[in-house]
């Protein structure tokens, strides 16, 4: 758990964007993993002053209080986790709901999951506990593992889930979902939106890829359902006729039938797949459904990109 820097940007944008971090929770305590160059490179970017850390011995770590107080403005900085090795300020495992009657409901400004809810077995009631600590007006931010990182934690992330979590009909309005590879650190892909772009948004590549995620909370909403996946929760998607690709699909029909005739078809359609997955396998990600976004760029500009 701990803000990287693709979470330290994601930080500022989310700044850029409107959010407060004067009361800021986060879901496990937040260690540093931004080297003093790549610091020093975010500081002048954005005119931000000398970041000010105690002093710790050699190889200790570092934690998210002074950067969240000096740059974000953060008056309170609190931390939850289900141990106390890491001495953070509210014991709670987060598999669990929230105590009625504890503090903290409705009462943050910035919640930050960077890195802790792939690790909860029970993540829709993790899920929901970050938002009821979230007030209305306030943001909620991921850092979650989305590709390449099995093993990791219990879970992996797809942009369909927080498309679905974070809709206007559950009190929210989702800022911007992003993917991020820790092979890449200039640049952030996009997500288009299942729903907008009516087919499912997929990924296959060779890199570890993190997903970044900024929801604001507009209004308390009571229990919040379970979503369904886009394709399977607007019908119009099966009343819009065949799915994209299939003009194309019936276009490469003959030149199948002919494979196969010949007894090629399997060896055809093995060697496409190898083709495919060499193709898909580098840093970039393919339009129409990422947008590639020059991170110092974004950041530079307070963009809403």
């Amino acid at each position: 758990m701990g803000i990287d820097l693709h979470n330290l940007g994601l930080l500022a944008h989310a700044q850029d964007r409107g959010a407060s971090f004067a009361r800021t929770v986060g879901i496990g305590r937040q260690a540093l993993f931004v080297d003093p160059p790549e610091l020093e490179q975010l500081r002048a970017l954005r005119g931000l002053p000398a970041l000010r850390e105690p002093a710790a011995a050699a190889g200790a770590p570092r934690y998210f209080e002074p950067l969240m107080q000096e740059w974000f403005g953060a008056q309170s900085v609190d931390s939850v986790d289900a141990s106390a090795y890491e001495h953070a300020t509210v014991l709670h495992d987060m598999n669990l709901p929230w105590p009625e009657g504890q503090a903290g409901i409705g009462s943050y400004d910035a919640v930050l999951d960077f890195g802790c809810l792939e690790h909860v077995f029970d993540f829709p009631v993790a899920w929901r506990n970050c938002v009821a600590l979230c007030r209305v007006g306030g943001h909620v931010l991921h850092s979650l593992p989305a590709n390449n990182l099995s093993g990791h934690g219990f879970y992996q992330f797809s942009p369909e889930l927080f498309f679905n979590l974070y809709q206007r009909k559950n009190g929210f309005e989702l800022l911007g979902v992003w993917f991020a590879l820790k092979a890449d650190p200039k640049h952030w892909w996009k997500v288009a939106d299942p729903a907008a772009v009516r087919r499912r948004v997929t990924l296959r590549n060779a890199h570890e890829v993190y997903m970044l995620v900024v929801a604001k909370k507009l209004a308390e909403t009571g229990p919040l359902p379970p979503p369904q996946q886009s394709d399977y929760a607007q019908s119009e998607w099966l009343k819009s006729g065949a799915p994209a690709g299939a003009e194309a699909g019936a276009e490469r029909g003959g030149a199948a039938r002919a494979l196969a005739a010949l007894g090629l078809l399997d060896l055809a359609r093995v060697t496409r797949a190898r083709l495919r997955a060499l193709r898909e396998s580098g840093l970039g990600l393919s339009a129409p459904d990422y947008q590639r976004v020059v991170v110092a760029e974004l950041l530079r500009r307070g963009s809403r990109s």
